[in-house]
Formats: structure tokens, sequence, C-alpha cells
């Protein structure tokens, strides 16, 4: 891992890399401590923090309170900034509303599969049924096909969902590197499978430093075995800014 730096951003993935992945979006677990060394990085630490998630912003203001965060929600289609404004990248028209009713046909068709409205994006979850993995890319990238340029295919781990194409991480990590507090510091970003990778790019391209969680190809040139470290590593970070290596 890199060294600690004391003008450092953290940019976080949520699912697979601050929590481990549940069978189901709302079965994961918090560990204990995660939500108090947030706090303590963005505050003790004194190093801005923005959450960079495919969830919601409701949901992950749920999952983490009382803590509230920047945070980019569904890939970056909704955006809170530290001043606390919103910001939403959504294609316009009901496109995507009217294709929930055949997503949602097909789902019920196969035990298995789950289906996710998250707004502004899309998801069939296969995690309960790996076997029909190829069955739901195929269906998912029809769907795509039929909204044009408008939206675009995420692979998951476990899941392809339907987003927002002027939507991913890296433009989120990014519209945040130009406000307070973000701005000219080095950014971090964690994250753990393919929709982290436009945020890797993009922070390798800034001269910052990109940690994937777990195993599996990627562009980031760090490394950390599971959320559990990623908290740990954390958590380390909090006792070098202690040190007077960071806040002053």
């Amino acid at each position: 891992m890199p060294p600690f730096g004391a003008d450092w951003a953290f940019f976080l993935d949520v699912d697979g890399t601050l929590l481990e992945i549940a069978e189901h979006p709302r079965a994961v677990r918090m560990p204990g401590g995660l939500v108090e060394t947030l706090r303590a990085v963005a505050e003790d630490a004194g190093a801005p923090v923005a959450l960079v998630s495919g969830r919601a912003i409701l949901d992950l203001d749920r999952l983490f309170a009382p803590l509230r965060l920047p945070i980019a929600g569904q890939h970056g289609a909704e955006r809170r900034d530290a001043a606390g404004e919103l910001h939403h990248t959504q294609p316009r028209g009901g496109a995507l509303g009217a294709i929930h009713e055949d997503i949602a046909a097909f789902v019920t068709r196969y035990p298995g599969l789950m289906l996710e409205n998250k707004g502004a994006a899309l998801c069939v979850h296969y995690r309960r049924a790996p076997a029909l993995a190829g069955l739901v890319e195929g269906r998912m990238r029809r769907a795509a096909a039929a909204l044009g340029d408008a939206y675009a295919i995420q692979p998951g781990k476990m899941v392809f969902e339907l987003r927002p194409a002027t939507a991913d991480k890296g433009r989120a990590i990014a519209a945040f590197l130009e406000e307070r507090p973000f701005r000219g510091r080095c950014p971090v970003f964690v994250g753990d499978d393919a929709t982290d990778e436009h945020g890797f790019e993009l922070v390798n391209g800034r001269g910052g430093h990109t940690v994937k969680v777990g195993a599996g190809p990627t562009c980031a040139r760090w490394r950390l075995a599971d959320a559990a470290s990623v908290l740990r590593w954390l958590a380390a970070y909090v006792e070098y800014a202690g040190g007077g290596n960071g806040k002053s």
C-alpha cells in the first residue's frame, strides 16, 4: 500500500469495499466501528471523505446514519456535494420507466432473480441463480439497445444494471475534485468490482492512489483483501494523522 499522505481525499465504494456483499442489498451488515472510523477520517484526520456507490443516496444515508457524507449515488446519476446540494444526471423522458414492466416480467419467470429499481437505474441481481448470468446479460443488453445511447449496461458482482450513459464513478469523482474540500487534494479511490474501473482510471490519471478490494483484474495500482482490511487501513490512517502528520 502507498505511504500515507496528509493531503489525501478518500472516495470509497460501499458494497464489497466497506461492507461485505450480502445475498440481498438490504441484508448487508454494518461492521462495528465503521461509521466512527469514517467520521474520524473526515473530522479528526481532516481528510475529506465521499461515498461513491451504486446505491441510492437515501439508502446510503440510512445505512451510515447519523453520519452524513458527500455521496455519489447510482454511479453518479445523483450526487450530493459537501455543501449538501444535490446534482442529478438523468436522461429526459420516461424511457426507463417504460421498460421497467418488461424487465419485471422477465424476472418473475426465473426464480432466484431479483429486480431493483433505484430510480435512475434498473438492476437485475442473479446471486441466487448464477447459472442465469448469460440469460440476464442478454436481456439487459437488449433493453439497453432499445433505449438507444441514453443508457448503458453496467456489469457488477452478480448483477447487470441499466444506468444513464453519462453517469459513472469516474465522472462523479472528477466533479468532487472541482469542489471544496476535495479540490487540490490527492484522490484515493477504493473499490472492488467492474463498476469501479472508471473511477480507478480517473484517479490514476490524476496521480492519485487506487485500491482494488479482493481478487480480479483491475487497473488499480494497489490491493486489499476484503472489507475488514479496508476498515483496518482507514483506522491506521486516523492513527497516522493523530501522530502529527495529518490535520494540524
